[in-house]
């Protein structure tokens, strides 16, 4: 797929039944120990998922929506809360898209930093790692990702 046919679009409240089920197949797939206590917590996720949708940008390709990612902000640093493509979908540039597309809003917005957490056994760190992420912490079982914003992520 060429990236010029993903079309980035604004998160709104439709979008929260696909944010639910990726968020849950990522659970199912890479936290299965942690599946009971996700569902247990679906207030708190939704209450976040509401919360950062000014924050939240669906990829799309044609009429579908392939993945999706939001982040949340303090003065100096983003936070990549989730970000995740539909598995029909992966290694086609999307989420390449969507992380270079977090950089620039983020940089735009005053942050010099942006992080994210992953899972210590999520095959996507090696993905963060190549757009420039360095390990900052351990916070066992994730491990936190960092990258000072100036040097634009190519997604080339």
């Amino acid at each position: 797929m060429d990236d010029c046919n993903i079309r980035l679009l604004p998160g709104e409240p439709a979008d929260l039944p696909l944010i639910f089920q990726l968020e849950r197949a990522y659970i199912e797939d890479y936290e299965p120990q942690n599946l009971q206590a996700w569902q247990s917590a679906m207030n708190r996720h939704l209450e976040q998922w509401v919360r950062c949708l000014p924050y939240t940008v669906v990829a799309a390709e044609g009429d579908e929506k392939t993945g999706y990612m939001f982040w949340e902000q303090d003065a100096v640093t983003a936070t990549l809360a989730s970000i995740h493509v539909k598995p029909a979908f992966r290694r086609r540039g999307i989420g390449r898209v969507l992380l270079a597309h977090f950089e620039d809003e983020v940089a735009r917005s005053g942050c010099e930093y942006a992080e994210l957490h992953v899972f210590e056994g999520n095959p996507a760190r090696i993905f963060y790692e190549a757009a420039g992420y360095s390990v900052a912490a351990h916070a066992v079982p994730y491990v936190v990702l960092t990258k000072k914003l100036g040097a634009r992520y190519d997604p080339s």
